[in-house]
C-alpha cells in the first residue's frame, strides 16, 4: 500500500516555500522610493474632487432637483447691456430678432450677411414695435 500526500499538508508546504517570495514583492522596482511628489499626489487629487462635484451638480441639474442657472445667476456683477427677448426663425438665412437695449426695443431682421433695423420703439409704450 503506497502512502498518498495529504492535500492540506500540500498546500501548507506551497505556502512556507512561498513566503520568502511574497515578502521580497513589496520591494518593487529594487525597493527604490517614490519619485511622484507629495505636490503632484494632492492636486491629481483635487481635481478629481472637482470634476465629482460637477458630475453631481450636472446630474442634479438634469434630473430637476436644482437649478444651477439661478445659482450661476447670482455671479452676474453688473446686468447685461442688450437683452433678446424674442428669436423666430422666418428661413434657412434669415431671423427676426426683438432686442432690448438703453429703454428702447428693435426688431432686427438678420440675413446671412446682413441685418436690418424693422423698428424702433421705446420701451415704456403698451405696443413694443408699432
Amino acid at each position: 500500500m503506497t502512502a498518498r500526500p495529504v492535500p492540506g499538508l500540500c498546500a501548507g508546504a506551497l505556502l512556507l516555500i512561498a513566503a520568502p517570495a511574497a515578502a521580497a514583492a513589496g520591494r518593487l522596482g529594487g525597493g527604490q522610493p517614490l519619485e511622484v511628489s507629495l505636490g503632484r499626489i494632492v492636486s491629481a487629487l483635487v481635481i478629481c474632487i472637482i470634476v465629482a462635484i460637477l458630475a453631481v451638480l450636472l446630474i442634479r441639474q438634469r434630473s430637476g432637483k436644482i437649478d444651477l442657472n439661478a445659482w450661476f445667476g447670482r455671479l452676474q456683477v453688473r446686468p447685461r447691456a442688450i437683452e433678446v427677448v424674442e428669436t423666430r426663425r422666418l428661413s434657412s438665412n434669415a431671423d427676426i430678432c426683438l432686442v432690448r437695449h438703453g429703454g428702447r426695443e428693435y426688431l432686427l431682421l438678420l440675413l446671412a450677411g446682413d441685418a436690418r433695423i424693422l423698428s424702433e420703439a421705446s420701451v415704456g409704450t403698451d405696443t413694443p414695435c408699432a
